[in-house]
């Protein structure tokens, strides 16, 4: 594919109008973002004047590069009441996400956590099950995906149960707050007001939880920001705390509603995930890929110019990266806007990316893979591996498939025989790639800077592909090492 031309004036950019509140949009956003799409990587919304991305490549760039595209820090610190990590970048940000990171590896989750969830999804979801059961029709999102997260997370910060309900409410009416942020009307504003005071509620509830827990701390969430001895204002623990409580169970609700919704319109790969248990972690990152939570996000442009899509921007442009358009990118993914829970997995942008990619996403996995294995399971019905609709993907099924293919480009990678023998005659000083993957968070930021030599496995952990990657890749090599959120990617040359 030819290089896009550079421009230099935003005139030069198409432009579309979308509104982004019609109901329709919030219904089904896809047509509209193929409409975009259609008309170009970068386009300007007539409406906002922001200039939108769909491509999978420009939306990681802004999304994972915080030095060089700032996040919506004023609308941020009024959705959680004070500067928190998501808000920042560089050191800060490591600081203060550093504080909890331990918590949220996949290791630390797996060895604490999982009898709890499935006790509260017991508990949740035992009467909506049992109606299933018995054949009739139940709103899912009422009857106990939205609880389950929020007292999943409650647990973890040692609140008790009975102020779930209270959770919920200000999270609910929390999101208002970004959701109407561009809403002029009546309406928006008060929704946005609504939200304000919810967030003053939430804050207020763990300003006193964080008072009891310095006198009292445990091994809870909220005792370790307590009594962390990272310097931080009382604004922003309390906005720390207020943080975790909003991205803890409202994003993770979500997916899990997406992930029931989508199967359930999905018959035939509902049948191929009966078959194949070992299936449902892809699955889950095909729903979060196909059907994505979070469909738009703003960033600012910080640098005096920088390019993006084939255009130079100057400092302060507005750009809506639009994940949900990324997700679907025909030029990453074949077939994109079908849903095959046996394609290759490749990073999306469902949990964001780079250093502001979410902290809980290793949680969210986990609490969503028990649901699925609790709930009933649809009885067996002609074995087929995809819908009618659907044409085959043309690759191995399963994750024996996917195995495959990285065994052999593991094998492809190594350096042995006449090739070793070859670099070492023509002096190429070896790379050495250390990666401790028991810290790993899985953002993907790695594999955002270089594709050709990190990659996920099955449960979004880093890999390298190519332990000694050639002298052209090596400056992106290190690129991927300080974009990596967790630092746990260490290079030497």
């Amino acid at each position: 594919m030819k290089p896009m031309p550079v421009t230099t004036s935003i005139a030069d950019i198409p432009t579309i109008s979308v509104d982004f509140l019609d109901p329709r949009f919030a219904a089904d956003p896809y047509p509209a973002l193929e409409e975009i799409r259609a008309v170009g990587p970068i386009v300007r919304n007539e409406r906002s004047g922001y200039l939108m991305l769909t491509s999978y490549a420009d939306c990681a760039q802004v999304m994972g590069r915080a030095q060089s595209f700032a996040a919506d820090v004023e609308h941020l610190t009024a959705l959680f009441g004070g500067t928190t990590f998501a808000s920042l970048s560089g050191a800060r940000h490591r600081q203060l996400k550093g504080i909890w990171a331990p918590a949220f590896q996949r290791k630390s989750l797996a060895a604490t956590y999982p009898e709890l969830i499935r006790q509260v999804i017991v508990d949740r979801a035992a009467d909506s099950i049992a109606r299933l059961r018995a054949g009739e029709t139940v709103d899912i999102a009422e009857g106990f995906v939205r609880a389950i997260p929020a007292v999943v997370i409650a647990s973890m910060l040692g609140v008790p149960s009975a102020d779930i309900p209270d959770f919920v409410r200000w999270s609910d009416e929390m999101g208002h707050i970004l959701e109407n942020r561009d809403d002029p009307s009546t309406h928006g504003r008060a929704l946005v007001a609504q939200g304000k005071q919810a967030t003053d509620n939430l804050n207020r509830y763990m300003a006193a939880v964080i008072d009891e827990r310095r006198d009292r701390p445990g091994g809870d969430l909220v005792s370790q920001i307590a009594v962390s001895e990272v310097p931080m204002t009382e604004a922003e623990v309390v906005a720390a705390t207020t943080q975790l409580v909003f991205a803890g169970n409202e994003t993770t609700a979500k997916l899990m509603g997406h992930c029931l919704v989508t199967l359930a319109a999905h018959p035939g790969q509902r049948e191929v995930l009966r078959q194949n248990r070992d299936l449902l972690p892809q699955a889950i990152e095909e729903v979060h890929r196909w059907s994505s939570v979070k469909v738009a996000t703003l960033r600012f442009v910080r640098e005096e110019q920088v390019q993006v899509a084939g255009h130079e921007l100057a400092e302060d442009t507005t750009i809506m990266a639009l994940p949900a358009a990324g997700n679907r990118d025909p030029q990453r993914w074949e077939r994109a806007d079908a849903f095959d829970i046996n394609r290759p997995r490749l990073a999306h942008l469902g949990f964001g990316v780079g250093p502001h990619a979410c902290l809980g996403l290793n949680l969210a996995r986990l609490e969503v893979e028990i649901l699925l294995n609790h709930l009933p399971r649809p009885e067996p019905g002609p074995a087929r591996g995809r819908d009618p609709a659907e044409p085959p993907s043309g690759r191995d099924p399963g994750l024996a498939g996917a195995a495959g293919r990285l065994r052999r480009q593991l094998d492809g990678a190594r350096p042995r025989g006449d090739r070793c023998r070859a670099g070492k005659r023509q002096g190429r000083t070896a790379m050495k790639i250390n990666v401790d993957t028991g810290k790993c968070i899985g953002s993907g930021a790695c594999v955002v800077a270089c594709e050709e030599v990190f990659g996920l496995d099955d449960d979004g952990v880093v890999v390298v592909l190519q332990s000694n990657p050639p002298a052209e890749l090596r400056e992106r090599v290190h690129e991927a090492a300080e974009a990596c959120p967790a630092e746990v990617i260490e290079t030497t040359d």
